[in-house]
């Protein structure tokens, strides 16, 4: 019988990714299918420190100093972009605000699935993009924030589990 602990630290595959953004423009890079504890595969979605925007490539530093460069012809379907199409610019009155989280969780901000749209854009669009953005023609890279991670168990361990019982 299996106790909650060995439940959780049961290896199985994890699909790990990460999304970055920069005004409106986000990034999502799939880091790939691990197989290991959902803890570890959290911790390596975490592993990712800074990811910077060049016009002919993405960096991933990750947290021990390696990294890694992306570009178009290499791994060109781990990553993708989309676009949130909701105005950052709502009005409302502030002196409805009654309490200090109030700004920071207004749903106006917040960006939501359906907000959001996939563009098939390679790595220069979007720096060009993010050029035209901000209006800064000499800037040379961007630093991305980052957004969120995923960690999604996929069905390996089952089909590993049902080879076992077959032999």
């Amino acid at each position: 019988m299996y106790t909650q602990t060995k439940v959780k630290n049961q290896k199985q595959a994890f699909v790990v990714g990460v999304e970055y953004y920069e005004e409106d423009l986000f990034l999502e890079i799939e880091l790939g299918t691990f197989y290991t504890t959902q803890l570890y595969a959290q911790r390596i979605a975490n592993s990712i420190h800074t990811v910077v925007l060049l016009e002919d490539r993405i960096v991933l530093i990750f947290k021990n100093a390696d990294s890694i460069s992306i570009t178009d012809d290499f791994l060109r379907y781990t990553f993708k972009f989309r676009l949130c199409t909701q105005s950052n610019t709502l009005l409302f009155d502030v002196s409805t605000l009654t309490q200090k989280d109030d700004l920071t969780h207004y749903e106006g901000y917040m960006e939501r699935e359906e907000d959001m749209e996939e563009v098939q854009w390679d790595i220069n669009t979007a720096f060009r993009y993010l050029q035209h953005q901000y209006e800064a023609r000499n800037r040379t890279f961007f630093s991305l924030s980052l957004s969120s991670y995923y960690v999604l168990p996929t069905s390996q361990r089952i089909e590993q589990e049902g080879l076992r019982d077959a032999t």
